[in-house]
């Protein structure tokens, strides 16, 4: 397994704490690559989920203790378990609702934990076009949120460390 850390600026943070984001970046806005969103002309959306409630994302971001994530093709899991680490990965969460379109597909599961117990839980979209998560209430998706640029930088990152170094 894994240990994943990456440190994200705190203004991204102070962001989510205040509920206040810029929208988080538009496709166009990010570099190409093989998993970065690409601009998508009239897509077919699926059904909208509203945001999460930013007074529970607040509260993982105060409270958490544990973060495991799992990624159903990459040969790895993800598990936090300090808080600065976990708001680093909080901070990928944009305040906006997602775009989600036919086809997209989740590439994992993401757990918060609070003492042991979930707290809150997520599909992680990541690819071409498909950004955001879908949170869960009652096992049933019910909200969505995009990511940030901060967090698809941080999903491209860990892509990039399962890929072979040199040439």
């Amino acid at each position: 397994m894994i240990r994943l850390h990456f440190y994200l600026p705190l203004a991204v943070l102070l962001s989510l704490c205040l509920g206040c984001g810029d929208g988080g970046s538009s496709a166009a806005d990010q570099p190409a690559s093989p998993t970065s969103p690409a601009p998508a002309a009239a897509p077919t959306e699926l059904p909208a989920y509203p945001s999460i409630d930013v007074a529970r994302l607040e509260h993982l971001f105060d409270n958490a203790t544990y973060l495991d994530a799992t990624f159903y093709n990459l040969p790895i899991s993800m598990n936090q378990s300090s808080l600065p680490q976990i708001r680093t990965t909080l901070g990928g969460i944009a305040a906006d609702p997602a775009v989600m379109q036919a086809g997209c597909a989740p590439a994992g599961h993401i757990w918060f934990q609070i003492d042991g117990k979930n707290i809150e839980d997520a599909d992680i979209y990541f690819q071409p076009g498909c950004t955001f998560y879908v949170w869960y209430e009652d096992g049933k998706p019910a909200y969505s949120n995009q990511m940030t640029e901060q967090g698809v930088n941080f999903y491209q990152s860990i892509v990039n460390s399962l890929q072979p170094q040199g040439g």
